[in-house]
């Protein structure tokens, strides 16, 4: 049979030590974890790394929200059941009370762990971009963050200001656009989520934007002795100053 000749090529190259090579059995199956499941599971979790708390909190509010979905990356075991990867998922089931859909996989060698997530989370950005189907600039991602501010989301997750750039992409696009050229510094970027959060109508944000730098003038001005650089990101202090600039918009 002509497949025969490709077999035995196959078998004579350095593939063929792969092919034959032990390979360890893995099961995957999609499971409902309960919290108290997860909980158990959670007993054997030796050696893993520091608990994200932070990304604990951001998967509890999307399971409580009905927002996860069930996808291939799931929980990761070894043959006696210890975790490998998981745990992050495995606690917000637990702190949001919520059942939840998850891959498992089991019999995963234990000395395969050290390789095991050592990608780059996704930010913000990759996030709504996943959604836009488009690039999204750092300063979009700051300009959501200040949106969030002004909504009183004081503690926006990555999800919550992933969704904000969503919601103003077009807005935050134009109204940059308007803006080329101007220093962006922080008074600059405050007056500009005021207007970005103000407008829903994309002329009227272009139109507004075009003040911008009298606005962050007159802003620098209100916030004395104070800076809006020494405000940003700085809890209440923040807030103020952004309330600020949406009162000048």
């Amino acid at each position: 049979m002509p497949g025969n000749k490709a077999m035995r090529r196959a078998l004579q190259t350095a593939d063929a030590v792969r092919v034959n090579a032990p390979v360890p059995l893995i099961t995957d199956s999609t499971e409902l974890i309960t919290p108290d499941l997860a909980q158990e599971m959670l007993k054997k979790n030796k050696n893993n790394r520091p608990v994200n708390w932070k990304k604990v909190e951001e998967y509890a509010a999307l399971m409580k929200a009905g927002k996860w979905k069930l996808h291939g990356q799931g929980i990761l075991l070894d043959g006696d059941g210890n975790i490998l990867t998981g745990q992050t998922r495995l606690w917000a089931i637990v702190f949001s009370s919520v059942n939840v859909y998850m891959r498992i996989s089991r019999g995963n060698p234990p000395d395969t762990a050290p390789l095991i997530d050592r990608g780059r989370p996704q930010s913000a950005r990759d996030l709504a971009t996943r959604r836009t189907e488009k690039k999204h600039a750092p300063t979009e991602a700051s300009l959501a963050r200040a949106i969030s501010i002004l909504r009183g989301n004081t503690k926006p997750s990555t999800d919550d200001i992933a969704e904000i750039i969503v919601q103003k992409s077009e807005i935050m696009s134009e109204v940059l656009k308007e803006t080329y050229g101007t220093k962006k510094t922080k008074s600059v970027l405050m007056v500009i989520a005021a207007v970005c959060e103000t407008y829903n109508d994309v002329q009227k944000a272009r139109e507004a934007a075009k003040e911008t730098s009298k606005l962050a003038d007159k802003l620098d001005e209100r916030l004395r002795p104070h800076s809006a650089a020494e405000c940003w990101g700085k809890g209440t202090a923040f807030s103020i100053a952004l309330e600020q600039a949406r009162r000048l918009v």
